[in-house]
């Protein structure tokens, strides 16, 4: 089996939801560049900008995303102060939401996908399953290995692969395990190894495996948290209607069924 994907999906979307804080931000300098010095002060402490836009005649916004959730800003006319938030006309409408779904949302599922597919995972059934389910699961997770349990029906049946993202994550084992998988001769073989003997305590360190999957594994510990996924199993699927959809944790039955459904 392949370790990094490279099936390339349509674009779909997902839905977040954004609260605003009415957090004021103070900057002490006029306009720089093209952005003005508030803007900039953002970008400087890490955010990424996504677009300006204007919601309504004489506003200047900015849609940016901070730990990858939108942020829409917006500059007061000095130039110096700037409202986080939601911005709501007299009827209560968000005129922030038509921003955030055309220009976040779209954006940044296939951003998403993509990163997905370009991590080092480990394929799981039949590469030409009609069905394919990411999830970041960690070698000493008890709930991983229910997870891919329970999905063993689907996944023998040659209709669903999971493509495994190892990280290291839960205990000081995890990394040097998920990293002997990874930097195994046959990674699947590992994958393997470890979920048949996860009630004896998994797979067995390697320290050259080890090595050589340590960089692999840290892509995919980076890859975790810029994606914000908090838990294990993080497992990303696409629901009925074809849109992506992220599960954290054992999903039950019934939403393993959907999951899974084609």
């Amino acid at each position: 089996m392949r370790q990094v994907g490279t099936m390339m999906q349509r674009r779909k979307r997902t839905f977040y939801t954004f609260a605003g804080l009415g957090l004021l931000i103070t900057a002490f300098a006029a306009m720089a560049g093209a952005y003005p010095q508030v803007i900039q002060q953002l970008l400087d402490r890490g955010l990424t900008l996504v677009s300006p836009f204007e919601p309504v005649p004489g506003i200047r916004a900015y849609l940016l995303e901070a730990q990858g959730k939108p942020v829409t800003v917006y500059v007061l006319q000095d130039g110096k102060h700037a409202l986080v938030g939601t911005l709501i006309d007299e009827a209560g409408n968000d005129l922030s939401a038509p921003v955030v779904d055309e220009l976040f949302v779209e954006r940044n599922n296939q951003i998403i996908w993509s990163r997905l597919e370009s991590s080092h995972w480990i394929g799981d059934g039949n590469p030409a399953a009609p069905k394919v389910v990411y999830a970041f699961v960690d070698p000493n997770c008890p709930y991983c290995h229910r997870f891919r349990e329970a999905a063993e029906s689907w996944v023998q049946s040659g209709q669903v692969q999971i493509r495994h993202i190892l990280v290291g994550v839960l205990a000081a084992s995890s990394l040097p395990k998920a990293a002997t998988i990874m930097g195994s001769e046959n990674p699947q073989a590992a994958y393997t190894r470890n979920f048949e003997r996860f009630d004896q305590g998994g797979i067995e360190p390697v320290e050259a495996a080890q090595t050589r999957g340590e960089p692999r594994v840290a892509a995919n510990n980076q890859l975790m948290r810029q994606l914000g996924v908090q838990a294990t199993p993080g497992i990303y699927y696409l629901d009925s209607s074809g849109e992506p959809r992220l599960t954290l944790g054992l999903p039950d039955n019934s939403a393993l069924s959907r999951m899974m459904a084609q």
